[in-house]
């Protein structure tokens, strides 16, 4: 019988894995939420570089945050090459600013044709709060929240998605997001007794898997971000 490890989906975040029985389920819908310069860009982009290196499962990386550019220059900074596995199609990068003011229907249209295009099963969006401000209505935030879901779901894509918030414990906007998503996961700066900011990571919820409930702490590498047991 194969192994619950072996079912699953690496993240190739270091650390991570082991938190989460090995790995996400495909398909799995995740939410990565956190205060400005918590590593949410960093973490998402070794969702999607690290994968595509390592397992060669394409990706697609829509960002709303910061420009193309930028974001390839401050990865590089990190030993991610994204230049390289984009000319191998192994990744395709989105600037979802560009997308502004075309409807949401469009939006959702230009990811999944994307997808497509290179034969994605990995999916980020930085951030969903952006991808989702043409939503007026708390009706049609709704309906766009399950549809996304849905439609990633039956695709089998799965998908991390940013959420900013400045403080640990401030709601969501609606809600609507936490309901919806198969997993949370956190990122949360504080300052250590030391009078340093540093940085911790909580398994909030993932449904179907047995995952750590402890705090652990983030460390930034030459690599990127690494999760490690929690010190002070």
């Amino acid at each position: 019988m194969e192994s619950v490890a072996a079912q699953r989906v690496p993240t190739r975040v270091v650390g991570l894995d082991p938190l989460i029985q090995g790995g996400l389920q495909q398909g799995d819908f995740v939410l990565l939420v956190g205060g400005i310069g918590t590593g949410k860009t960093i973490f998402s982009s070794q969702f999607v570089y690290n994968s595509a290196k390592v397992d060669d499962e394409h990706a697609v990386f829509a960002t709303f945050e910061e420009d193309i550019g930028s974001l390839k220059r401050n990865m590089k900074l990190f030993g991610m090459d994204f230049d390289a596995l984009e000319k191998e199609k192994k990744v395709k990068l989105l600037d979802l600013e560009s997308l502004e003011g075309r409807g949401m229907g469009s939006n959702i249209e230009t990811l999944l044709a994307a997808l497509d295009d290179i034969k994605a099963k990995r999916l980020v969006v930085d951030s969903l709060t952006a991808f989702l401000s043409g939503a007026k209505e708390k009706f049609d935030y709704s309906f766009l929240m399950h549809l996304v879901y849905k439609t990633l779901k039956r695709e089998g894509i799965t998908t991390l998605m940013t959420v900013s918030k400045f403080q640990a414990d401030q709601p969501m906007n609606s809600g609507i997001e936490e309901f919806v998503a198969d997993g949370i996961f956190q990122l949360e700066n504080y300052i250590g007794k030391n009078m340093e900011l540093r940085t911790r990571f909580l398994v909030k919820k993932l449904r179907g898997t047995e995952h750590s409930r402890k705090y652990h702490t983030v460390a930034f590498t030459p690599t990127g971000i690494s999760i490690l047991p929690y010190f002070d």
